[in-house]
């Protein structure tokens, strides 16, 4: 496995420049390197793609970088199963273009295409522009190969998938995914022109009702301006069909177009930073209408309610403002871009126990990625610090007086009730020889004051009379009540 310290400059700062600091970058090559990591390494590991993370995921703290972009191999094509086996460093695009051959593709596409890993779309559970007919990476992958904090091999069946898809790299290394796949779909894309904000809403309720739409993506003037287009609100609406207006080529760079929405915002209006949210339909609306009070760019996936708001460096106080704006509109912040380093106040306290849960599960030694998703904060073990003797002396003391305490009050309460049966044994006797209870009661009363106790203690003597006058006030009184009925 290669290792390198230089040029670690290229690890440690995001592209919203977080910095950090690795101690070291390694570039697998083998299982058995990685293992070789896990156990004879120390401190925090994270596995990096191509670090396209908006929210300092992949952000080191004097960690060691596993960089998986020279793990690259596609090493299965199954197309009677549709089903693909890749290494964690392959590109998607590198991925469909092969199989484009076999008449099949991936369906997942996320903002950056392009540049997306399989194991950075594993990590954040991506989605994209078409998730309203295809969903997440969850639901698109079979089974995964991961190296556990141990340093060992796991296969992940579907069941436990969401330990680690989602997870952003805190609970292993994945190192292979086998994923779904379906047929190549030929594609062909309508671009709509809207004046108002609600017109474009009313546009997009009436699209989705339609079969073949699979993403319906929304541009605002201030971008559509960038991209040569009218300043208005431009509806790309995309079809697994022929009946929209673009096919073909002019499909292709019209796709290539909405794709380049960020990439212009970011060179001509300095626009770098850029969060993504997901509303419910009717407070998109809402929300979408406060951004263009506040003249704030976005673009948005209208057909599944994500909106990517777009922030200059020196916004950061509006774009607290907008998160803040956001999570009383009830929106998911960070939904396809993950919650990485920067977004973790941004969970609820049970989203945040159900990841430590998960966490401790797969990682009880936190060896991955620490501080992504949640703190870390490792339990100290408190060492025990020898006593010293005289204290050992004094403690063995008080447990041996406390002992003898146990065994004499044991000893004592044995001593009553076999005093108290006797008594109960001696009246019995009394009574069946002499009919007059007075007599009988008198005789038993003399009989016990006058019997010798030399094995029993003042107080004991005490107590046991005490028992023996309670006993023998009740048996009068069942003798008054029976002469009163008389």
């Amino acid at each position: 496995m290669a290792k390198t310290t230089k040029n670690k400059i290229v690890y440690e700062e995001n592209i919203n420049n977080i910095k950090g600091k690795a101690t070291a970058v390694f570039f697998p090559d083998s299982l058995q390197d990685m293992k070789n990591l896990i156990k004879l390494g120390k401190g925090d590991i994270i596995p990096r793609g191509n670090g396209t993370s908006f929210t300092g995921a992949v952000i080191p703290q004097n960690s060691i970088i596993v960089d998986f972009s020279k793990m690259n191999r596609i090493l299965q094509i199954d197309s009677v199963k549709k089903l693909a086996v890749v290494e964690p460093g392959v590109l998607l695009s590198d991925l469909n273009s092969e199989l484009e051959s076999y008449g099949l593709e991936f369906p997942i596409i996320p903002v950056f295409s392009g540049l997306e890993t399989i194991g950075g779309m594993l990590a954040k559970n991506a989605s994209g522009n078409r998730e309203i007919k295809y969903g997440k990476m969850l639901s698109w992958t079979d089974s995964l190969q991961v190296i556990d904090w141990k340093g060992e091999q796991i296969r992940v069946a579907k069941s436990d998938l969401s330990d680690f898809i989602g997870m952003e790299g805190t609970t292993g290394l994945i190192i292979q995914a086998v994923l779904r796949l379906t047929s190549l779909k030929q594609r062909s894309m309508t671009i709509l022109k809207a004046d108002t904000l609600q017109d474009a809403f009313i546009a997009s309720r009436k699209l989705k009702l339609k079969q073949d739409i699979c993403s319906i993506d929304l541009v605002n003037p201030d971008i559509s301006h960038l991209l040569g287009m009218q300043s208005k609100y431009h509806i790309f609406v995309e079809l697994e069909s022929d009946e929209g207006t673009f096919k073909g080529e002019n499909y292709e760079s019209h796709l290539k177009l909405k794709n380049k929405a960020y990439k212009k915002a970011a060179s001509e209006l300095g626009c770098v930073y850029i969060s993504n949210i997901k509303f419910l339909i009717d407070s998109l609306q809402d929300f979408l209408t406060y951004l263009e009070e506040k003249k704030i760019p976005y673009f948005s996936h209208l057909a599944s309610g994500v909106v990517f708001p777009l922030f200059k460096p020196g916004q950061i106080e509006i774009m607290n403002e907008v998160m803040k704006l956001a999570k009383k509109f009830k929106g998911k912040i960070a939904y396809n871009f993950g919650i990485g380093f920067t977004k973790k106040d941004t969970l609820e306290i049970g989203e945040k126990e159900i990841i430590r849960r998960v966490k401790a599960r797969n990682d009880p030694q936190w060896r991955f990625n620490r501080d992504k998703l949640v703190d870390y904060k490792p339990k100290e073990e408190k060492e025990e610090k020898p006593e010293k003797k005289e204290a050992v002396e004094e403690k063995k003391t008080e447990e041996k007086e406390e002992k003898q305490k146990e065994e004499s009050k044991e000893i004592a309460e044995i001593k009553e009730k076999t005093l108290e049966q006797t008594f109960k044994e001696e009246i019995k006797e009394l009574e069946s020889n002499n009919h007059n209870t007075p007599a009988a009661i008198e005789i038993a009363e003399t009989q016990t004051i006058k019997r010798p106790e030399p094995e029993l203690t003042p107080e004991e003597r005490e107590k046991i009379k005490k028992i023996a006058a309670g006993f023998f006030a009740g048996g009068r009184a069942q003798e008054e009540n029976k002469e009163q009925k008389t």
